[in-house]
């Protein structure tokens, strides 16, 4: 779950993060003096560290002394990235491809996130990827693949049916009218299909 332009996030963070395994704090836009104070208002609010993911920022993951970090396909070497956090701060992979997957995977990620599954209006001119790539990236990874992109609590079913080991909502939970609720039901829909696999 990501950190969108929400008038409240530290507030709306607080509140939905009983319901999901991170929140991903992510400022594209802005620079890391903003993101850092994202995250300190975000654990303010009573955020536990340990289930904040900091998207890119290193130097923020340090300070702030995350749970986990968000690298691009692109990015820093997992491994070395890794060596620099403390024991037991997870590090991720974004991937759009099975090749940048199992680059990530020899890198030493210890999950990837993979997207976007489905037609989202964030990437609006990107075609999604789809739920038969996602399967074949599942099949060949010996790591977590974590699906991300356009996914509406019905489309859980087959996400982990697909060999999914999680998901990644943005605009699903930001954008609904309560994000409270609309986190309540994807983790409700993830916690029955899981519990029937």
């Amino acid at each position: 779950m990501e950190s969108g332009s929400h008038a409240n996030v530290p507030q709306v963070a607080a509140a939905i993060y009983p319901y999901v395994h991170y929140v991903h704090a992510r400022l594209k836009q802005k620079g890391a003096s903003a993101l850092l104070t994202l995250i300190r208002s975000m654990v303010e609010q009573g955020v536990p560290l340990q289930q904040i993911a900091v998207n890119d920022r290193v130097d923020v993951a340090l300070l702030t002394l995350a749970g986990a970090v968000q690298l691009p396909a692109n990015g820093l070497p997992a491994k070395e990235v890794k060596s620099l956090l403390p024991k037991g701060t997870r590090c991720g992979v974004s991937v759009h491809s099975l090749e940048e997957a199992q680059i990530a995977e020899w890198a030493g990620a210890d999950y990837v996130l993979y997207g976007h599954v489905y037609e989202t209006h964030c990437k609006p001119d990107v075609v999604p990827r789809g739920i038969a790539q996602l399967e074949r990236i599942c099949r060949l990874s010996n790591i977590p693949v974590i699906a991300l992109g356009g996914i509406q609590p019905h489309h859980i079913p087959e996400l982990y049916h697909a060999g999914a080991s999680g998901i990644a909502v943005m605009s699903g939970i930001w954008e609904a009218e309560s994000p409270i609720a609309a986190a309540m039901e994807y983790r409700q829909m993830a916690d029955q299909v899981v519990h029937n696999l």
